[in-house]
């Protein structure tokens, strides 16, 4: 298995990255040992393990920072302080007027 650096840009997230890679994202935890803390930050180098080399290069996010994309089991009180909102701005931003249950992968605005 081979590996490639990624540095992480405003408001991705660890599902989008492995996404972009074809990847495991728990081997990228792993890989980086972020098992106890998997929440990633603007600038973090992560190491991706990959199957095969990448001869591309990733495609950019559209509207960066305004956007996160939920990681598995992360609830929207962590992904509230992972983007640097509060819990109650997420959900206004967002249109939700109560808590429900969001799958993995719900992309959600972080900024107006």
């Amino acid at each position: 298995m081979i590996s490639v650096y990624y540095r992480v840009k405003a408001g991705e997230s660890l599902w989008q990255i492995a996404q972009r890679y074809n990847a495991d994202p728990q081997k990228i935890l792993r890989y980086n040992h972020l098992e106890k803390e998997p929440f990633l930050r603007e600038g973090m180098l992560l190491r991706i393990p990959v199957q095969e080399p990448v001869h591309r290069a990733p495609v950019a996010t559209h509207e960066p920072g305004k956007w996160i994309i939920l990681q598995e089991g992360e609830t929207l009180e962590q992904a509230a302080r992972r983007a640097g909102i509060s819990r109650q701005m997420l959900l206004w931003l967002n249109g939700l007027s109560r808590i429900k249950k969001l799958q993995p992968g719900y992309r959600l605005r972080i900024r107006p």
